[in-house]
C-alpha cells in the first residue's frame, strides 16, 4: 500500500504519522511516517479490509477505509490546515523537545525559556553540543548552518555571530552527525539552526528586549515583522545589542634549561570588552505562479566599534622560587567589522511528480579593521622601573565570496533522488603593519609586517538517493569536490598553491525490528580545509613574549566515520562509532625554553582517532514533565610533531564522559508557566597538546505567558554554581604551560516579548522552513 500526503494547496507534507488498523480494530498493526516528498508505504500485508489514519500537529486527521487484494496506491490524501481562533479556545500542541532519527537529533526550543538570551547560551543546553572556545559535536569542530545555509566564518567569528543572535528567533537546533551529500563536505558534523517563520495571512509583529548580567551588564532590543498575502511572504528582523564583558585568566609557564626548571612565569590577565552590534535580516518569497517562486534575502551583521581593554601583570621566579622581575602589559584594541549577504533563489516545480529545480546565487562581503596598541613596562623585584617597550599594529581584512548552485529533487515511490552542482569562490586581502612606538615615535618594522592574498575556488557535484520500505530505510550519496587554493604572502615572498580532487561517499541503512525497535549502520567521509587566516604566515603579538601565527604549509584533514545505532521504542537511542582523521587541523602551543617565549601555531596533527558510545533518552514522564538525557563515553587519541622537544612525536590520549540532563516542567494548570533545568558534566578532554579537566554546570529558566499568549517573560540563571570554567594544561617532555580562562559563565538573564498584529490565525505547517536565511562571512 502506497500513498502521498499533501496539504490543502497540494504541497507535500513530511513527517506525517500514518497508522494502519484492521477495519474494526482499535490498535494499530503498522505505522510509518512520510518522507520529504510526502510519500508513505506499507508492505507484506494480507488480503483484508483496513483503516488508515494520517495526522499531524497543526492539521486535521484523514481516515480512509479500503479493501486490499493486491498492490494498492491510495493516491493523494489531503490534510486540511487546522486554524484556531484563540479568542474562542486555546489549543495546546505538545511536541517532543527532542526528535531523533538516523544521523540527526532535533532539539525544539520554540516557546520554552531556553529561547531567550543568546544562541550561544542555547547551544550550551543542546544535547551533544559542546562549546569550548568553538562549537564541537562528537569532540570535533562543526560546520554551522542557518536554515540549511552555511556560515562562511572562522570559529571565532561564528562564536561572535551566535553570541549576538537572539535565541528567541530559533525554532529548533539540528545536530546532524551523518550529513547527506547535499551538504558541503567541509567539517565533521553539521549544526543547522532553524529560525522561526510564522506564515499567517496578514500582518503580525513582535518586539523583544533582554537583559543579562554576570559581572558586566548586557542589553538587547529587537523587533520582528511578518507580512503575507497571496503572492508575497515577507519576514524582517532587527536586533541591537549593547554588551559589556569581562574575562580574567591565570597563565603559568615553566621554562627548562637542560631538563631542570629555570624560570616560572605567572600572569594575571584581565580584559574588559565594550561594543554595540546591529543585526538585520530581510527575507521575502514572491510567488510567480502555483509552481514558481523567487526568494530574496539580505542579512547584515555590523559592529561599528568593539573595544578591548587588556591589562596583565607577569611575575618571573627563578629556580629557587625567588622573584626575579615583573612586567606589566597594557593592550588597547579597537575593532570594526561587518558581514553583508545578498542571496537570490529561484524554485520551480517541473511536473506532476512534483520534481523541484532550484537555482541560487549568493554574494558575501566581510570587512574587519583593527587597531592595537601594546605597551609593556619592566620592573626589578623591588619595583624599580627598568624600561618600556611599545608597539602598534594596524590590520585590515576584506573578503568577498561568490556562490552559485543548482539543485534538482525528484520524488520516487517512497523515496527521492536529488542531485546538484555548486561553485564557490573566496578572495581575501588582509594586511598587518607593525610599528615600534617607543618614545612615542612610530617606526615601521617591515620584518614584522605582511600583506596576504588568499584565493580559493571549489567546484562540487553530488547525487543522493533515499528509499523507504515498510521496515527498511536507505540513504546513499556521493559528492565530489575539486579545490584550487593559492595563498600569497607579499612581504615574505611565499606562495602556497594546492589543487586536489576528493570524493565523499555517504551511506546509511536503518531496519525496524519485529518488536518495533530499530538498528542502523552508517558511513560518512568528510574534509576539513585550512582557512585563509590559518594559512597566513604573519604573527599577531599578544605581548612581547606571546604571539599567534599561521602556517602556509597546512594541508586538508580527511575524516572517516562508521556508526552503529540501536533505538528502543523511539525513546532510547544508542550510537557506537569509530572515527579516524589524518592531518587534523589544530592549534598547537610551543614554548621556546631558550628565548623564553610561547607561540600558538596553526598545525596539522599526524592523526587522531576516537571511539564513543552515546545514549539519548527522551520521554514525557507525566503530562507536566518532559525529561531527556544525553550521555557519551569516549576515548580520544592524537599524535603530533613536538617541535621544541628532542623526541619528535608525542601521543596525547584520554578516556572521558559527557553527561547532560534536561527537564521541562509545566507549573500551572493552564500551562502558561514552565521551567527548564539543564545540568552538564564533562570529564577529561584533549585538544592538540592540551588536557582539560572536568567541568560541571547547572542552569535554570522560567517562562510565563499571559494576555492570551500575546506576551511572555523569561528569567533564568546559567551556571548557577559558577563551575563551568576549567584549567587547560599542556605538559609533556620539556613543555609545561597552562592557563585558566574565567569569562562570565554565571549569567542572570531576563527577556520580554510582546506579539501584536494578526496573532489569532496560525498556520502550524512544520514542513515549511526558510531556505534562504543565510548569514555568511
Amino acid at each position: 500500500v502506497t500513498g502521498r500526503v499533501v496539504d490543502d494547496k497540494g504541497a507535500p507534507i513530511s513527517f506525517v504519522t500514518a497508522l494502519l488498523f484492521n477495519e474494526e480494530g482499535s490498535e494499530a498493526i503498522a505505522g510509518t511516517s512520510t518522507d520529504d516528498f510526502g510519500h508513505f508505504s506499507f508492505e507484506n500485508l494480507s488480503d483484508a479490509t483496513y483503516r488508515l489514519s494520517v495526522s499531524m500537529v497543526g492539521y486535521g486527521t484523514s481516515v480512509s477505509v479500503f479493501q486490499l487484494s493486491s498492490n494498492k496506491n491510495l493516491g493523494e490524501l489531503k490534510l486540511q490546515t487546522a486554524v484556531e481562533e484563540l479568542a474562542e479556545t486555546t489549543v495546546t500542541a505538545e511536541k517532543p523537545t527532542i526528535e531523533k532519527s538516523a544521523g540527526k537529533l532535533i532539539f525544539n526550543v520554540q516557546n520554552t525559556s531556553l529561547a531567550s538570551g543568546s544562541v550561544t547560551n542555547l547551544l550550551l543546553k543542546t544535547p551533544g553540543v559542546v562549546v569550548i572556545d568553538d562549537i564541537k559535536i562528537r569532540n570535533r569542530s562543526t560546520t554551522v548552518y542557518i536554515n540549511n545555509r552555511r556560515l562562511y566564518l572562522s570559529p571565532s567569528q561564528v562564536m561572535s555571530f551566535l553570541t549576538n543572535m537572539d535565541a528567541s528567533l530559533v525554532k529548533s537546533v539540528e545536530v546532524i552527525t551523518n550529513p547527506p551529500a547535499q551538504y558541503d563536505a567541509e567539517g565533521g558534523s553539521v549544526l543547522n539552526i532553524i529560525t522561526v517563520k510564522p506564515i499567517s495571512v496578514g500582518y503580525k509583529a513582535s518586539v523583544n528586549g533582554g537583559y543579562q548580567i554576570g559581572i558586566k551588564p548586557k542589553y538587547s532590543l529587537g523587533t520582528t515583522q511578518f507580512y503575507k498575502n497571496d503572492w508575497l511572504d515577507f519576514y524582517g528582523n532587527y536586533t541591537v545589542n549593547r554588551r559589556l564583558e569581562y574575562k580574567n585568566q591565570d597563565d603559568r609557564i615553566q621554562f627548562f634549561d637542560r631538563g631542570v626548571v629555570d624560570d616560572v612565569w605567572i600572569t594575571d590577565f584581565n580584559r574588559d570588552t565594550r561594543f554595540y552590534s546591529h543585526q538585520a535580516n530581510i527575507i521575502s518569497e514572491i510567488k510567480l505562479s502555483k509552481k514558481e517562486a523567487i526568494n530574496l534575502s539580505a542579512n547584515l551583521f555590523y559592529v561599528p566599534n568593539k573595544e578591548f581593554d587588556n591589562h596583565s601583570r607577569t611575575e618571573i621566579f627563578n629556580s629557587a622560587s625567588q622573584l626575579d622581575s615583573t612586567f606589566r602589559t597594557q593592550s588597547d584594541l579597537s575593532n570594526q567589522q561587518h558581514n553583508l549577504t545578498f542571496r537570490g533563489e529561484y524554485k520551480a516545480t517541473l511536473n506532476e511528480n512534483n520534481s523541484v529545480l532550484t537555482a541560487a546565487g549568493s554574494y558575501i562581503s566581510y570587512m574587519q579593521d583593527q587597531d592595537q596598541n601594546v605597551s609593556t613596562d619592566y620592573f626589578l623585584p623591588n619595583g624599580d622601573f627598568i624600561r618600556n617597550n611599545a608597539f602598534q599594529t594596524l590590520s585590515l581584512q576584506n573578503t568577498d565570496i561568490l556562490i552559485g548552485e543548482l539543485d534538482f529533487a525528484h520524488p520516487i515511490e517512497a523515496g527521492s533522488f536529488t542531485s546538484g552542482v555548486k561553485y564557490s569562490n573566496i578572495e581575501t586581502d588582509s594586511g598587518l603593519d607593525y610599528f615600534s612606538t617607543n618614545q612615542n615615535q612610530g617606526v615601521f618594522i617591515e620584518d614584522l609586517s605582511d600583506s596576504f592574498l588568499y584565493q580559493e575556488s571549489i567546484y562540487a557535484a553530488y547525487v543522493n538517493f533515499s528509499k523507504q520500505w515498510s521496515k527498511w530505510k536507505m540513504v546513499l550519496g556521493l559528492r565530489g569536490e575539486y579545490t584550487d587554493v593559492k595563498g600569497t604572502s607579499r612581504s615574505l615572498g611565499q606562495v602556497n598553491t594546492q589543487e586536489y580532487m576528493e570524493w565523499f561517499p555517504t551511506a546509511s541503512f536503518e531496519h525496524t525490528l519485529e518488536d518495533g525497535n530499530s538498528v542502523g549502520l552508517s558511513f560518512v567521509r568528510r574534509i576539513t580545509r585550512p582557512r585563509y587566516q590559518s594559512l597566513n604566515p604573519f604573527k599577531y603579538f599578544l605581548n612581547d613574549f606571546n604571539f599567534n601565527g599561521g602556517n602556509p604549509n597546512l594541508v586538508p584533514g580527511i575524516n572517516n566515520r562508521v556508526t552503529f545505532s540501536y533505538t528502543i521504542a523511539n525513546k532510547i537511542f544508542f550510537e557506537l562509532y569509530y572515527e579516524k582523521q589524518k592531518n587534523t587541523l589544530s592549534t598547537l602551543s610551543f614554548q621556546d625554553n631558550v628565548n623564553k617565549n610561547i607561540r600558538n601555531i596553526e598545525s596539522n596533527l599526524i592523526e587522531d582517532l576516537q571511539y564513543s558510545l552515546d545514549m539519548v533518552y527522551s520521554e514525557s514522564i507525566t503530562s507536566w514533565w518532559y525529561f531527556s538525557t544525553y550521555n557519551s563515553l569516549f576515548y580520544l587519541q592524537n599524535e603530533f610533531f613536538a617541535e621544541e622537544s628532542v623526541r619528535e612525536i608525542y601521543q596525547n590520549k584520554t578516556w572521558g564522559l559527557y553527561h547532560q540532563l534536561y527537564s521541562n516542567l509545566k507549573l500551572s494548570k493552564d500551562r502558561t508557566l514552565s521551567a527548564d533545568l539543564t545540568s552538564v558534566y564533562f570529564s577529561n578532554y584533549i585538544y592538540g597538546s592540551y588536557d582539560m579537566g572536568e567541568r560541571y554546570s547547572l542552569s535554570i529558566g522560567l517562562r510565563k505567558s499571559f494576555w492570551d499568549n500575546q506576551a511572555n517573560v523569561s528569567v533564568g540563571v546559567d551556571d548557577i554554581f559558577n563551575t563551568n570554567n576549567i584549567i587547560v594544561v599542556s605538559k609533556y617532555y620539556n613543555q609545561d604551560n597552562s592557563y585558566f580562562p574565567k569569562p562570565e559563565s554565571r549569567l542572570f538573564r531576563f527577556t520580554f516579548k510582546y506579539n501584536f498584529g494578526n496573532t489569532r490565525l496560525n498556520d502550524r505547517r512544520r514542513n515549511r522552513t526558510i531556505k534562504e536565511a543565510e548569514r555568511l562571512d
